[in-house]
């Protein structure tokens, strides 16, 4: 006996307006409930509320689609508004960034955290994650080439000067987030990254003196 097929309950719409913002959001939610190697193209296309052909047609494959929801909801596309916002007044600047940056990984700290631990088993993920923090190191290294340019910063390597920042502001994120514990002191985010600036911009050595004195 021939079955009948039957329609598709699954309501498919344009990928147009907010429809492919709407299909990554799910995407980071199923991806964050179940991690990378558990979530399949059908799941996705469920949530989603779309076929599996069609996620197919507009991202090509699960790594592409976890690499489009990495990029939306960090990567460039958060490197460029955090860009953006910048005034050019580098201690207000780089604590306006350090907010940030500690406020939106602790909101997705939960996928961050598994984002990590797949990265191992998974080269497809790791090269995705890997973007964020490049992204980032490379806005920042722009926007202290400006301020050398314009005599607010002394001559430095400006890429490493950016790595130093943003692995200041990461270990911290981390550290929160796995221990609970707005260290060091107690102190909250806000202030540990005015003192992480401090820090960045002014040195730990005294105005004068050199290392290796006594």
């Amino acid at each position: 006996m021939i079955s009948t097929p039957q329609p598709s309950t699954t309501t498919e719409e344009p990928l147009r307006g907010n429809a492919k913002r709407r299909i990554l959001t799910t995407a980071a939610e199923v991806f964050a409930a179940n991690g990378y190697a558990r979530t399949t193209t059908r799941s996705l296309a469920t949530a989603a509320g779309i076929s599996e052909v069609t996620l197919f047609r507009h991202f090509g494959s699960k790594e592409n689609l976890f690499a489009a929801v990495v990029d939306t909801f960090g990567g460039s596309t958060l490197a460029g508004e955090l860009e953006a916002e910048l005034t050019g007044s580098v201690q207000a600047d780089l604590q306006q960034l350090g907010r940030r940056f500690i406020r939106i990984a602790l909101e997705r700290s939960r996928i961050l955290r598994l984002m990590f631990f797949e990265a191992d088993h998974f080269p497809e993920v790791a090269q995705a994650l890997a973007q964020n923090p490049r992204q980032f190191r490379e806005m920042l290294a722009r926007y202290l080439d400006r301020q050398v340019a314009a005599g607010r910063l002394r001559a430095l390597n400006t890429e490493a000067a950016a790595q130093a920042f943003w692995g200041m502001i990461l270990a911290y994120s981390l550290v929160v987030d796995a221990l609970k514990e707005n260290v060091p002191g107690g102190q909250p985010p806000e202030e540990v990254v005015a003192h992480f600036v401090d820090i960045f911009i002014h040195g730990i050595i005294l105005t004068g003196d050199a290392p290796g004195k006594e």
